[in-house]
């Protein structure tokens, strides 16, 4: 066994012996190998200055060793002249050549101290001067020197020399190798030229010169490689420091930006807290502005109803013991409570749809002096029962065209002006008045109406404009108004594009309402203010008008059954769509009118109660719709119908019909039957 793996063994011998030998070759070669330049040009321009900034303070220090060593010869060299006579007569020739080398350092020295020394290839020319001064210097003695004296100290002194350039001066390796061959080939071309040394001699200098050389390569070798790897360690940890100060800087932008939004955040959050408190106070506020509107209309709208009751049962026990003049006095008041209740069912309805947003303002350009002449003239007889003088200034053929709702703007005007003779102080006599004025401006017009009545205390002028607000009638009576007037005026004030409502008033001295509104420079749009119709007149006979009655509240069918009645018209009535259809299958006349409730029992509308009668009947019949919905006033109607809202007066509903059947005079003939 052992004999068999023996010439393994001794194959594996040569085999390490070889390798290690390529290792050991390869090692050498690349310690006496010159170091490669980086790839990059700028990477090795940096390189450069950074190692020329790096070892000029060693440089200087050196350069000044260097010139303290070199003065020290010169005690060898009056030493050698004392102990040799032959020595003596070159001692000049000697003293000469150590002070040209002393001369050539030192002006090295000085020159280290300047700015540019910083600089490689500076550093490279200024010290390689004073170095190939000393050793031409040290050549030239070795020539004058005698025999004894030429290899020590002289020839042995460039040893000391290469040492320095090698060791202290940290030369790059290609130019310290090339200055010190040069040395070794200017020995031998001198030998060559003077045979100034024996054989032995110049065997010995040329060794030593080249171990020097080779030892003095591979410390520069070593050096500058060493140099390179710090270099490029440095340059690549700045790198890093740099980008790891670009990523701390965006961590700390990020963490600014995160506070940043931390904070919007927060402040979003305390603005929705706070706009969520805002909203909840505002609906406690609605809603409790929605309970005092609501307790108060309930409490206005029992009063009436309250004497409406008692005065029909007061009539009831009239008509008991047949005493008819009493009993139609009572009626009378009954029917005065019955309209105070329907002004004021009006009046919060409107007011409701007001604040809802269920109505829109129909915009128009308007001339406005008209519009304002005619409110006056037709207060003119309440100002005047009231005892009070009412005066308008304003252009009688000045045309100042507007862009409002002309209908919203009459009607702000009347309660405007109605409430200034209302609570005019009558105690004045003859200073008792209201003045309506009109005041154009370049943009804006302004309607004043202006009282000397008893004026409105300042702690009151937000409180007017509430609903069922009154100065001065703890007591509610209704005589003295429904406490709606103001607060209709401000919501449709609010819902008119650029109007504004103003008050100005004195206790004692009277008040002054004023209303804004734009003015429009674009008469090619302006429309002339058309006063509403009149109704027809309520002495026109409707006796003998056929109706056709749709209702399906019996209570307010038998009700308007029993005023047909009395007006001696003729009807028909149903309670539902299904009914009417069979009356319109026996009729044989065509009706005067349709009146019907919108919505039905059947969950029909009065546009079904239209089309059915044109189905059957073959012509459009004039519809009346009475509803007490709110959302059904705003519905987009034909010309042939209109809707009016419960609820209704005899008074309005006859003006309403007398209206109507105005329209088609042709369908209205008592005599046209169906055919």
């Amino acid at each position: 066994m052992k004999s068999a793996n023996f010439p393994a063994a001794q194959q594996r011998e040569p085999r390490r012996a070889g390798s290690a030998l390529r290792e050991l070759l390869s090692s050498l070669a690349e310690t006496l190998t010159f170091p490669s330049p980086f790839d990059d040009a700028d990477l090795e321009r940096e390189f450069l200055e950074d190692h020329g900034r790096r070892f000029a303070r060693f440089r200087r220090a050196s350069g000044v060793l260097g010139l303290f060593v070199w003065g020290c010869y010169l005690w060898v060299d009056f030493y050698v002249a004392g102990q040799a006579p032959a020595f003596q007569n070159i001692l000049p020739a000697l003293l000469l050549f150590r002070g040209i080398g002393v001369a050539a350092i030192a002006c090295a020295v000085a020159l280290s101290f300047h700015r540019s020394f910083a600089r490689e290839f500076t550093a490279h020319v200024v010290l390689m001067f004073p170095i190939a001064t000393v050793a031409m210097s040290l050549l030239g003695a070795e020539l004058v020197a005698p025999t004894p004296f030429k290899v020590v100290p002289y020839l042995f002194s460039l040893d000391l020399v290469l040492f320095f350039q090698f060791g202290f001066f940290q030369f790059r390796p290609k130019a310290a190798c090339w200055f010190a061959v040069s040395v070794v080939l200017a020995v031998i071309v001198l030998q060559i030229i003077f045979r100034f040394l024996s054989t032995w001699d110049l065997f010995i200098a040329v060794m030593w010169l080249s171990n020097v050389i080779v030892i003095g390569l591979g410390v520069n070798v070593h050096a500058e490689r060493h140099s390179r790897e710090r270099f490029f360690a440095e340059k690549a940890l700045a790198v890093s420091n740099r980008h790891l100060e670009i990523l701390n800087e965006t961590m700390m932008d990020k963490n600014k930006a995160l506070e940043i939004s931390r904070d919007e955040q927060m402040a979003k959050t305390k603005a929705l807290i706070t706009l969520k408190e805002q909203q909840k106070r505002a609906a406690e506020d609605a809603n409790f502005e929605k309970s005092s509107f609501l307790a108060a209309a309930t409490h206005d709208l029992r009063q009436p109803m309250h004497a409406l009751n008692l005065f029909l049962a007061a009539a009831e026990e009239a008509a008991g013991r047949d005493d008819s003049e009493e009993s139609r006095k009572l009626i009378t008041q009954a029917r005065k409570s019955s309209v105070v209740m329907a002004r004021l069912f009006d009046a919060v309805l409107d007011l409701s749809r007001l604040e809802s947003g269920k109505v829109r303002p129909d915009y128009r350009v308007i001339d406005l002096s008209p519009l304002v002449h005619e409110l006056v003239e037709q207060s003119t007889p309440l100002s005047a029962n009231a005892g009070v003088s009412l005066r308008l200034r304003c252009p009688v053929n000045a045309r100042i065209w507007v862009r409002s709702d002309p209908y919203w703007i009459r009607r702000i005007l009347a309660n405007l002006i109605s409430n200034a003779v209302k609570y005019a102080d009558l105690q004045k006599g003859g200073q008792c008045g209201v003045l309506v004025g009109v005041v154009r401006g370049a943009n804006r017009v302004r309607i004043d109406v202006v009282d000397n009545g008893i004026g409105i205390a300042q702690r009151y002028w937000d409180a007017i404009f509430r609903p069922f607000f009154q100065i001065g009638n703890t007591e509610r009576d209704r005589e003295r108004g429904l406490g709606l007037g103001l607060s209709t005026v401000n919501a449709m004030i609010s819902m008119l594009d650029e109007h504004r409502i103003e008050l100005k008033s004195i206790e004692g001295r009277g008040s002054r309402f004023s209303i804004e509104l734009p003015v429009c420079h674009s008469p090619m749009l302006t429309s002339v203010y058309e006063p509403p119709a009149e109704p027809a007149s309520t002495a026109r006979a409707i006796s003998g008008l056929y109706v056709l009655l749709i209702e399906d509240d019996r209570l307010v069918r038998a009700a308007t059954e029993a005023l047909f009645h009395q007006w001696g018209v003729l009807f028909d009535s149903a309670n539902s769509v299904a009914q009417l259809n069979e009356i319109l299958d026996s009729i044989e006349r065509y009706p005067d009118l349709i009146i019907t409730d919108y919505t039905l029992a059947d969950s029909t509308t009065a546009y079904d109660v239209s089309a059915s009668a044109h189905a059957k009947l073959g012509r459009s019949i004039p519809c009346l719709i009475i509803t007490g919905e709110v959302g059904a006033i705003n519905l987009e109607i034909d010309s042939d119908k209109n809707i009016i809202t419960k609820p209704v007066t005899a008074e309005i509903l006859k003006t309403s019909i007398l209206k109507m059947i105005a329209i088609e005079p042709s369908q209205s003939s008592a005599s046209e039957h169906v055919r």
